[in-house]
């Protein structure tokens, strides 16, 4: 009695200027476009996922590449094509670093695995992930410990495990006189 009909992804072409990494939770270090800005799917992109290394190299995607940017599930920007003849000169085939981009450990990657990880459990990219990641919506769900409050405790060296999340109360004077930081954030 219903019928759903699911439309193609809007597509749009741009220039890749570089690739960035990120480093999550677990490690895992994932290769992200940095993008000449483009409207996709009624938003301005100019970052896109690029999944893993070996995406990249079924693409044959190089820094300077003229790609085409489409938008996966109408969400999340993601590079789809390269449009090899409009490739520069001079391009050079993309190499996954051998280093954390965060706190300079090693890389590693299992024969099972797609991804690099950061072999640094105390790497500060990964210790911000999980407390992100715990103080979210979807687990404790603790209001004021955003992206931004997770950054400067980490920064700080006021918290390197979950379990420091409870015991702040000690720093209170240092977090008062924090930016974004007063008495009624504190508490």
């Amino acid at each position: 009695w219903a019928v759903a009909h699911k439309f193609p992804a809007q597509e749009e072409t741009t220039v890749v200027r570089d690739v960035e990494f990120q480093v999550g939770r677990t490690g895992a270090v994932t290769p992200v476009a940095e993008l000449s800005p483009v409207f996709v799917g009624g938003s301005t992109v100019s970052r896109a996922t690029l999944h893993n290394i070996d995406y990249i190299t079924e693409l044959d995607l190089r820094i300077g590449d003229t790609v085409v940017v489409e938008k996966g599930g109408d969400v999340i920007p993601k590079v789809s094509a390269v449009l090899l003849e409009r490739r520069p000169r001079g391009t050079h085939p993309f190499r996954m670093p051998g280093t954390c981009p965060v706190c300079n450990s090693r890389l590693s990657r299992g024969a099972e695995e797609v991804n690099y990880y950061c072999e640094n459990a105390e790497c500060p990219a990964q210790i911000r992930g999980r407390i992100e990641h715990f103080a979210s919506r979807g687990a404790m769900d603790i209001e004021g410990l955003g992206e931004a409050a997770v950054e400067q405790l980490v920064s700080l060296g006021l918290v390197t495990h979950i379990a420091d999340l409870y015991s702040l109360a000690r720093h209170r004077k240092t977090l008062i006189g924090l930016d974004r930081w007063g008495e009624k954030s504190t508490a």
